[in-house]
């Protein structure tokens, strides 16, 4: 899998961008935006994208097995 800042050469390759990053994943996954209570969820998703150096692949599994994503509720 290719970083974010390969195919998004405008973002650079800052922390601050790779949490951007994992953010904007956890709602499109999710279809919704975080809570505090996802904190530990993105925490996790943003260490597997860092460890795996740009893997879109390891930023998605946290995410899908969380249990933000496992006992999610729709909104009313």
């Amino acid at each position: 899998m290719m970083c974010f800042a390969r195919w998004h050469p405008h973002a650079g390759v800052t922390r601050r961008a790779e949490e951007m990053f994992a953010r904007y994943a956890f709602r499109f996954f999710l279809g919704r935006n975080e809570t505090l209570r996802d904190a530990r969820t993105l925490l996790q998703a943003h260490s597997e994208y860092v460890k795996s150096k740009g893997s879109l692949k390891a930023l998605v599994a946290p995410l899908l097995s969380s249990d933000s994503f496992l006992y999610r509720t729709s909104d009313p």
